[in-house]
């Protein structure tokens, strides 16, 4: 079916609201010597009347402790003087004094500092804490320079906050309820740095799996509420997800220095002196390596839980880890479950991720019926016309009939689909053949030698060969060689060597327990040395290896995080001149997808050669001496497997006329080869590393300057990437987007065209944070997965728009995921007979329930055209992006963001360890669904005592 309306899951404010709330701020006085407590962990500064103190491990606490509190603020300043707390009621100040006491002695996590927590509690007067009414306009919004709506900061946490609380009192009496079967909502404990709310279903719900080892598989519905802006927009909004949340059965094995949330819901308060709470609180468990076992964050003798006595009425860790349904639904007045993440060892959850468009319509629906008057359903959006498919470079594969529809003879019919296999094979070496052409130019007619690193299998070794064979149309190879390949056709010499990668690829530190820190940097230095003197050898006497496949065990084969080997042997490749790709092995199970697992592997390889088939625009006014550039921050932070922080601004260039893509990065003085980039940020260490704020805001400004500035005669497209850009380039912010002009660290506020008059300016950003909302397409009564680019024609006209949303139909992978898929509840349609079509008489019925099976979203990505020549429209840059996410040639599924902005967020891969076992960069455009099963360490370990400073 064709869509013309793409339904966002947006809720636009319709009247005034406000809500009357208890809150409480902290004292100046108490703010100052609070923050001389925190100052004196950093003895060697100087005390600042700015400085922000963090209150994240105190939030963190309350969720805990007291989850009904609304804490709205992650830190606090010396003289805000703003509400910090929020409630309907009151709690208690002597409870609220011992939380602060624990936190306190948490503030001083340096001997420096430990003197003067005695002090400080003794000098906070508890009767300066009073609980204040406030009438709250939770509307309360202005208007930038640029025209976008800019809410007062407490309302990211408040608004929604109210909000959830006003869909769980009404589940409470009218619960969701579809073909029989009725869903209650409960509320979560507010979290400040998640920025926003949450529901969750309870009890949860069952799926059961298995005849005759049955097995039962526990999970929720998740409601996630965030208050969101839209550039150039005037007004505020509401983005609601829709997704589930799946719950641990047996053991409970977190990743390294992850931690598992735990959701929990007693019967009794664990606060001496509150009252029951009505949200879920919010824990979580993390791995102790030096007891090897379980416990609770921050349970520790003389941490927070410990000091406030919560630590007593939690379950036992171990024993929650050891089996964690154990207090499902309930047990001795509490209600415990634990949240699955993909990244946790053990059994895959047979619970499939993810809700499908009909049955999130159908809860938007159930929820914009509660929150009348003061919300309503955001129109559709519009689709933009007439915007065509890219040209492709190679040709269409025929098709080969299945079917014999012409009720042909059989031996007819046979002869029929073998013509038409010889067909596509004679098409295939054709595409082949050009795909060989293109690797000749981007190896500049030297050829292309790679090492292949593999295990010991033949089946592999041979797999892999047999696939480059039929990748670039190559003669069968020599089978009197075992480990060495050479084909030369029509200029181009390919070149595969082969050796097994033995030690290389066991586990770091000999199969000694490797520790992070100093240890791991070791050992990633050991073994990235020697795999470099491997490759190195390997070239004497030879062409050196440009590229090297290495056949490597996946994550789950190394049980200790920092003992995969995988960027160890990535940077040792590299500092021996070679790009990198890894596969794993075949485990014997798989016969069926070996070799499109080899086939995406080679391609891979060929694209960080610098192979690239850039999508041809059709039906647009883009001149073909365009320049695309797109920035990039590549940042690594300290953490279990890194001791070293980098941030390294990159910029990626296609250039018309050139094979290969370009790239620099900060420092470098000319553009080179994307594989020289990769290469060199692989050799990247944290000497003289911006680290303050400041520092790298400079260091960006300096660098987009310098690159824009070469370009200032062309006709160029910049586009950057909101989430990984804008923290040190705050221009890029809603808040501070104005049209045609940009500003950097200095302040200065430039227009865009003093960069070059032909220059165009376009941010992207998609669903992280929930920047983006969920959404569906649209029909009179359904709702279904549609391609295309689509604009808010309710608010202005398509000649005027300046923000478009691009969405891609499903991949292959999960064209049998119907959009009718069920996993909340019961779910049925019904086909209408067919008059008359034999077999068709009867009325048929369909049963979509399939918890099982995983669910597939297109993402709403959103262009803002920042700046464009006054002679061009902004709908024609958003087309030219949206048909750059279709490189069929080289993907087999639209990406997740345009091509140029695609490459350059590769270049992480080179800078930074990844947790994926085949990197391979195809990417499907899929939304991020509201699972809330990212590892809580985001949100409460690394928001706790992870500051950069420490």
């Amino acid at each position: 079916m064709a869509y013309d309306r793409q339904q966002p899951a947006v809720f636009l404010p319709q009247r005034a609201m406000s809500n009357p709330l208890r809150t409480l701020a902290f004292p100046d006085e108490w703010r100052e010597r609070i923050a001389r407590l925190d100052a004196a962990n950093y003895p060697n500064r100087t005390l600042s009347t700015a400085r922000r103190v963090r209150i994240r491990p105190l939030n963190a606490l309350l969720r805990v402790a007291v989850p009904d509190l609304i804490s709205t603020a992650t830190h606090t300043s010396l003289r805000d003087g703003a509400p910090w707390l929020y409630a309907t009621k009151d709690c208690p100040v002597p409870v609220l004094r011992t939380l602060l006491n624990a936190w306190l002695y948490d503030l001083a996590w340096k001997e420096t500092a430990k003197p003067l927590v005695v002090p400080t509690i003794t000098a906070l007067d508890v009767a300066e804490l009073h609980w204040q009414p406030e009438l709250v306009d939770l509307l309360e919004c202005k208007t930038s320079d640029g025209g976008t709506a800019v809410p007062a900061p407490r309302l990211y946490t408040l608004l929604p906050d109210v909000i959830a609380g006003q869909i769980a009192q009404h589940s409470d009496r009218y619960p969701y309820t579809h073909e029989g079967v009725q869903l209650r909502f409960r509320q979560v404990a507010a979290n400040p740095s998640a920025d926003g709310a949450e529901l969750m279903s309870w009890p949860p719900l069952i799926y059961q799996t298995g005849r005759k080892n049955p097995r039962t598989w526990r999970y929720s519905a998740v409601l996630r509420i965030a208050l969101r802006t839209v550039p150039f927009d005037p007004r505020p909004r509401l983005h609601i997800d829709v997704g589930v949340r799946r719950w641990t059965s047996t053991t409970v094995h977190p990743k390294g220095r992850n931690t598992a949330a735990v959701y929990l819901l007693p019967k009794n308060p664990f606060a001496a002196g509150v009252s029951v709470p009505d949200k879920f609180a919010v824990a979580a468990l993390r791995w102790n390596p030096k007891t090897g076992k379980l416990m609770w964050s921050h349970s520790g003798p003389g941490q927070m839980l410990s000091r406030i006595n919560v630590i007593e009425q939690l379950p036992d860790a171990e024993q929650l880890g050891q089996q964690s349904d154990f207090w499902l639904p309930e047990r001795d007045g509490l209600a415990a479950a634990v949240a699955y993440h993909t990244t946790m060892r053990g059994p895959s959850h047979e619970v499939g991720a993810g809700i499908m468009p009909a049955e999130r319509r159908r809860l938007l629906l159930w929820l914009a019926d509660i929150l009348k008057p003061h919300f309503a359903l955001a129109e559709p959006l519009h689709r933009v016309p007439g915007i065509r498919p890219p040209a492709t470079t190679f040709a269409d594969l025929p098709s080969i009939p299945k079917n014999n529809k012409a009720k042909l003879p059989t031996a007819e019919f046979a002869a029929q689909q073998e013509q038409a296999r010889a067909r596509r094979q004679l098409r295939i070496a054709d595409n082949a053949r050009i795909r060989r052409q293109r690797l000749a130019e981007v190896t500049d007619g030297k050829g292309l030698t790679v090492a292949l690193l593999d295990q010991e299998s033949a089946t592999m070794r041979d797999q892999l060969i047999d696939v480059v064979e039929k990748l670039l149309d190559l003669p069968r190879r020599n089978v009197t060689s075992a480990d060495s390949w050479t084909w030369t056709v029509d200029g181009f010499t390919l070149t595969v060597g082969a050796r097994p990668l033995s030690g290389l690829g066991g586990p770091l530190g000999a199969g000694k327990k490797v520790s992070q820190g100093s240890q791991h940097d070791a050992a990633v230095k050991q073994r990235r040395a020697e795999v470099a003197n491997v490759m190195t050898t390997w070239a004497r006497g030879a062409a050196a290896p440009d590229a090297a496949l290495v056949v490597l065990e996946g994550r789950d084969s190394f049980g200790q995080r920092t003992t995969d080997p995988k960027f160890a042997i990535r940077m040792g490749c590299a500092d021996a001149g070679a790009v990198s790709q890894f596969i794993r092995p075949e485990d014997g199970t798989e016969d069926d997808t070996l070799e499109h697992r080899a086939e995406a592997a080679w391609l891979d390889l060929f694209r960080q050669i610098g192979m690239r088939f850039v999508p041809e625009t059709r039906g647009l006014a883009v001149r073909d001496d365009l320049n695309q550039i797109a920035f990039w921050i590549v940042k690594r932070r300290k953490d279990d497997t890194n001791t070293r922080r980098l941030f390294i601004p990159v910029a990626v260039l296609i250039r018309p006329g050139n094979a290969s893509i370009m790239g620099r990065a900060s420092g470098m003085p000319n553009w080179v080869p994307y594989p020289q980039l990769l290469k060199h940020l692989a050799g990247h260490d944290d000497r003289d590393m911006p680290t303050t704020e400041g520092e790298q805001a400079a260091v960006l400004a300096g660098f987009i300057r310098s690159t824009l500035g070469a370009f200032r005669p062309t006709e160029t497209l910049v586009v950057v990437d909101t989430h990984n850009i804008r923290y040190r380039l705050p221009t890029f912010q809603n808040t501070n987007l104005v049209a045609e002009r940009i500003q950097f660290a200095d302040g200065v506020s430039q227009w865009v065209k003093t960069f070059g008059r032909r220059l165009r300016l376009v941010r992207i950003g998609g669903h992280e944070r929930m920047e983006t909302p969920q959404g569906w397409a649209a029909g009179t009564d359904n709702a279904g997965i549609a391609s295309g680019l689509w604009y808010d024609a309710q608010h202005i006209g398509l000649d005027d728009a300046r923000v478009f949303y691009s969405t891609v139909e499903k991949p292959v992978t999960h064209t049998k995921v119907g959009v009718q898929l069920a996993k909340l509840t019961p779910h049925h349609t019904k086909t209408e007979p067919k008059p008359g079509v034999a077999g068709e008489e009867e009325v048929k019925e369909k049963d979509h329930f399939r918890p099982g099976a995983s669910a597939w979203n297109p993402e709403l990505l959103q262009f803002t055209v920042v700046a464009k020549p006054e002679d061009e429209k902004g709908h024609t840059w958003a087309a030219f992006l949206h048909q750059q996410r279709f490189c069929s040639d080289d993907y087999n599924a639209a990406l997740s963001r345009p091509l140029i902005l695609h490459l350059a967020k590769l270049t992480t891969r080179y800078a930074l360890p990844s947790d994926s076992d085949e990197e391979t960069d195809d990417n499907d455009g899929e939304v991020a669904e509201a699972t809330g099963e990212a590892n809580v360490a985001a949100e409460t370990e690394a928001g706790l005592d992870t500051d950069d400073e420490q």
